[in-house]
């Protein structure tokens, strides 16, 4: 086996052209790390698009489900960041999954990871297409140009920082992220200073606020919201000293993400008031809830610059979004799970260059499909309707896949003696939150209609597809472990 896996480390190496066997290279600090894991989140979009829908179906509940959310992270994270210090490998997901539960699942982890991300890349270019388009076209009166126009040089403009240093995306990330904070947080001090019509809703902080509604989709909505937090540990080779940087970054984005949103969910309320709840509630509008708010109490220009900074918000998400599915595309292509191109690193850059251009590649290829199958409407409002569709499913994956690690961190402690660890971090803390997310996956099959909206025959017909994922990707290793064993021991770098 080791001289078959020695000869095609040899012929890979003389496949690739001199100076282009660099591998990913960078210094991110927290501060950079932390950029791109909230980027990813996208604070505005949640607080324009998920949060009022939020407040639809369970009113004061948000609160209380926020509260859940976060803490159920924080304990994912304790276990997650833990085995980050054991399994120095790049891969994330890929490499923890492999490390716990064996090679086999391992790669079934990666191609699940693989494919809920890019479901969640690939349809947002079409909100941001929409996005791109309304802004020109309502806020700035330009031209009337179809939103996969938008679409696709957004994709182009991803596709170039993608082949950059990943120190020029955690830059961008940054400036798109303060800016959209800073209007969140205008807003939260102005309601604040106001007080609203009633004043805060002290009811808000009490048990039967989470019973009212449907706490349990709220809660599933609420995990939505921190989006892309687990992506702290897939930029571990090119972090500056990693066993501080990525656990330090984990739990610091889980803290200040959830610290955000519920300051952010109390203004609204407040905002809102006893009567503008129960109007949402009974079915009010939802899609401008939070532009009505800010001209109301901040000043009648900034819906304009909500239009703005929201494209900023999706750009940014989208680019994290980006990095990541390049990175994972890269390890197994390091590996030789996948086509070895894409384990190539940039020469100067020490970028994912190869595997970042074939997901620009696949994101114009989306964009140009949504479109196709939505008729080439000009408005996108079809387009829109494929992406909330989408990250439904895209949710769902992400939550089996915090499932299969909190499962492997668990495995993984219990079959490897690690000195001084103690069991709150290996044992305790992860099984509470597996038990946690166990319950939200169980959530998400039960209220899969309304999070996919496809009907219900339709939307269990998506979340098929991901047990499928995951038995494909094991098939396909237990295929390479017959036809080529060298790939087989390669997988997770273990």
């Amino acid at each position: 086996m080791s001289q078959h896996t020695s000869a095609e480390s040899n012929e890979t190496a003389t496949s690739l052209a001199p100076g282009m066997q660099a591998g990913l290279r960078g210094q991110l600090g927290v501060g950079s790390i932390l950029f791109s894991v909230v980027a990813w989140a996208a604070p505005l979009l949640v607080v324009v698009g998920l949060m009022p829908s939020m407040i639809a179906f369970g009113g004061n509940g948000i609160i209380g489900a926020l509260v859940a959310a976060t803490v159920i992270l924080l304990l994912f994270s304790v276990g997650y960041t833990a085995i980050t210090r054991y399994v120095e490998r790049p891969g994330a997901f890929y490499a923890y999954i492999t490390a716990g539960l064996g090679k086999d699942v391992g790669l079934g982890g990666a191609f699940l990871a693989m494919f809920g991300y890019l479901v969640l890349l690939l349809s947002t270019w079409a909100a941001f297409g929409v996005y791109g388009r309304q802004l020109v076209v309502d806020t700035f009166h330009g031209p009337d140009l179809p939103w996969y126009v938008y679409g696709v040089l957004g994709a182009l403009l991803a596709g170039v920082a993608g082949y950059r240093k990943i120190e020029f995306s955690a830059k961008t990330l940054g400036v798109a992220l303060i800016l959209e904070v800073i209007l969140v947080l205008v807003f939260n001090l102005r309601v604040f200073f106001d007080g609203g019509p009633d004043g805060p809703p002290r009811q808000a902080l009490t048990w039967e606020a989470a019973g009212t509604g449907n706490f349990g989709l709220v809660l599933l909505f609420a995990m939505l919201c921190f989006g892309g937090f687990e992506s702290s540990a897939i930029y571990r080779e090119e972090a500056k000293d990693p066993n501080r940087t990525i656990p330090r970054a984990t739990y610091v984005a889980v803290i200040l993400i959830g610290a955000f949103y519920l300051v952010a969910a109390w203004a609204m309320l407040t905002a809102l008031g006893p009567q503008g709840i129960a109007d949402a509630r009974a079915g009010g509008a939802v899609a401008t809830m939070f532009g009505d708010l800010a001209a109301s109490y901040v000043g009648s220009v900034v819906p304009g610059i909500i239009n703005v900074l929201v494209i900023s918000s999706t750009f940014a998400c989208l680019l994290a979004q980006h990095n990541a599915v390049a990175r994972y595309a890269y390890s197994l292509g390091k590996d030789g799970a996948l086509p070895r191109i894409l384990g190539v690193a940039h020469r100067r850059h020490h970028s994912p260059f190869a595997a970042s251009f074939i997901v620009s590649a696949l994101e114009i290829a989306a964009v140009i499909g949504i479109a196709v199958g939505t008729g080439f409407e000009s408005q996108g409002t079809d387009a829109f309707t494929v992406y909330v569709r989408l990250n439904g499913l895209g949710a769902i994956v992400v939550v089996a896949l915090l499932v299969l690690v909190s499962v492997a961190v668990l495995v993984y402690f219990r079959k490897h003696n690690v000195p001084g660890r103690g069991t709150w971090k290996t044992t305790i803390a992860p099984a509470l939150a597996l038990m946690s997310l166990a319950m939200v996956l169980l959530l998400s099959f039960l209220n899969v209609d309304a999070l996919i909206g496809a009907g219900p025959a339709a939307s269990l017909a998506f979340t098929l597809l991901i047990p499928l994922v995951w038995v494909v990707g094991i098939g396909y290793a237990r295929w390479l472990k017959k036809a080529k064993p060298g790939v087989h021991e390669r997988i997770g770098r273990q």
